[in-house]
């Protein structure tokens, strides 16, 4: 059952308010932090484990776009997330003191459909250093007779349309060694969502009760199951590419998501990526993830440099 927060407001799109400040939040990426955050993420890369400097940038890109819920009550929200825009710019060391703020940018109509937009950005609460950016399109508002759970509350952006095309006959390649050559398939990631992982990254700790988290929360919502964070697919195509350009994704990185059917629990996904065009240091993607049944869940965008 839901919890009510009578200091918090209602989660709907008429009640956002455009460019009211909201944070600062501060949150320390201590041990306690960066073990959460590998859990959630399933990722145990080098950098973030035993006496591994940093903590995972793309959980922090998680927080920020759950920063409304710190003015709108999180276990009231049954928004459905749309599309996401993040900015990896300095890798975040563990122990930094992080000062997350943000604000909403814009809401719309579009064939019924409420739209709001969220722009917030981490900083060193200390120094001001940037870590990660991000702006978030979700729908608040959905009319009755939209069926949910049925893949179709989505589309990709229409701008260099996303065609997932696998090259079949090309050997993929987990780490790039120098500039990789258009064409060039990026050893795929399989993830595989578990509740536990999926109830810590939509903030289970924080006992919110959601569609990610609470089963009777997401049929009421009109889905079979629980679901994903269409973030989590954002994070987990992140930490592929991590690997694969090396220590510049973590101040070049940058993915564009759009996210077109929903993840539930315990579906296999696999997120792939293939090298759409390289300018100078500049290597460009073409991202996308499917389900077990072959179905794409997500597509997308993402470039970093490669020295």
């Amino acid at each position: 059952m839901a919890r009510i927060h009578p200091e918090l407001r209602e989660p709907t799109y008429d009640n956002v308010v455009l460019n009211e400040r909201i944070g600062p939040v501060s949150v320390i990426a201590d041990e306690a932090y960066r073990r959460r955050a590998c859990f959630a993420l399933d990722d145990y890369s080098p950098q973030y484990r035993d006496a591994g400097p940093y903590v995972p940038a793309p959980m922090v890109g998680r927080d920020l776009v759950a920063l409304f819920c710190s003015v709108y009550d999180p276990s009231r929200t049954v928004g459905l997330h749309q599309k996401e825009e993040i900015w990896f710019l300095n890798p975040i060391p563990l122990n930094a003191k992080l000062s997350y703020s943000g604000k909403y940018t814009d809401k719309y109509m579009k064939r019924g459909k409420g739209y709001t937009v969220f722009e917030a950005e981490a900083r060193d609460a200390g120094d001001g250093k940037p870590y990660v950016r991000q702006i978030s399109t979700e729908i608040m508002r959905i009319p009755r007779d939209i069926q949910l759970g049925t893949g179709g509350s989505g589309s990709a952006p229409s701008a260099d349309h996303v065609v997932p095309d696998w090259p079949e006959h090309a050997a993929p390649v987990e780490i790039a060694e120098g500039t990789p050559r258009p064409g060039t398939p990026v050893k795929p990631l399989i993830k595989r969502p578990e509740q536990g992982q999926m109830s810590v990254f939509s903030g289970g700790n924080s006992q919110w009760y959601n569609i990610h988290t609470d089963i009777e929360v997401a049929l009421k919502a009109g889905f079979r199951d629980t679901l994903a964070q269409g973030m989590m697919e954002t994070c987990w195509i992140a930490e592929m590419l991590a690997r694969f350009i090396g220590p510049a994704w973590h101040t070049s990185g940058w993915i564009k998501m759009a996210y077109v059917k929903p993840v539930y629990r315990a579906d296999r996904i696999t997120c792939k990526a293939v090298v759409r065009e390289v300018e100078g240091s500049l290597v460009k993607f073409h991202v996308w993830a499917e389900n077990q049944d072959g179905d794409i869940t997500a597509v997308g965008w993402a470039s970093a440099h490669k020295p």
